[in-house]
């Protein structure tokens, strides 16, 4: 590797494991660049949305938003080309195609050592950049609706793909009601088995602002912790509904 390549770069690692944050933030200083640490996707999207990298080492499993779908809010939402390595600490078995279908640049395997590491900056910056973009992610007032995983499962039946939508739209409500419902009555098992049951919707039709919340207002119910945060919770997720209905009514219609 060019021993300046990283000389002066400013890196991003989204990581979630504090000893593997450390690990690479103290390759990253022995090559000369600086690093700032996420520990997650969504703190790696905030962090990319106020300030300028030069490369972005993603790990692949990450609480909230996982590698896979930072990637592609990146990608297609933010329409960003900057490198981005994925690292992974197990087999791939095909996890490499996905890597480069979501719209990651190569992928690194760990435990890296810095030479392993290396060769794969080196490669990565030293050819030509595209965006990869994704024709089934929807975006509109800064909300993202993800069809990937429904055009994978369905092997693009845009009749299935159709219906599973229809269904969305027209149970979604009733969820928000009973999680509203369950809110409102302090009904903290209820409250955490709609949000469970809205979660699993949200992992097939993904809209990460609405998977976000729900997510933490599940974490809420569960621990009956931070519930004085569940209201701006809700509401965050019953805007974001709003804009996703238009989004797929748009599509769909």
């Amino acid at each position: 590797m060019s021993d300046n390549i990283l000389l002066n770069k400013n890196v991003l690692v989204a990581e979630d494991n504090a000893i593997n944050q450390m690990v690479v933030k103290h390759t990253l200083l022995k090559l000369g660049a600086s690093a700032d640490i996420a520990g997650d996707g969504a703190e790696a999207i905030e962090k990319f949305k106020k300030n300028k990298y030069d490369l972005i080492l993603m790990d692949i499993q990450m609480p909230l938003i996982d590698g896979y779908d930072a990637t592609m809010y990146i990608r297609n939402q933010l329409q960003s080309n900057v490198p981005i390595i994925a690292m992974t600490a197990f087999g791939l078995n095909g996890e490499d195609e996905k890597c480069y279908e979501c719209g990651m640049n190569s992928f690194v395997s760990k435990p890296f050592t810095i030479e392993n590491l290396s060769s794969v900056i080196q490669k990565v910056l030293s050819v030509p950049l595209e965006i990869t973009s994704n024709p089934y992610i929807l975006v509109s007032k800064n909300i993202s609706v993800d069809l990937t995983m429904l055009y994978d499962i369905s092997a693009d039946d845009e009749g299935y793909i159709g219906v599973m939508v229809q269904t969305f739209l027209e149970n979604m409500p009733n969820t928000l009601k009973k999680i509203e419902q369950c809110l409102e009555d302090k009904n903290w098992e209820g409250l955490y088995q709609a949000a469970h049951y809205a979660k699993s919707t949200l992992s097939v039709i993904k809209v990460s602002e609405m998977f976000d919340a729900v997510l933490a207002i599940e974490a809420s119910a569960k621990n009956k912790t931070n519930l004085e945060t569940l209201p701006a919770l809700l509401q965050k997720v019953t805007d974001s509904f709003s804009i996703a209905q238009d989004i797929l009514g748009k599509k769909f219609s």
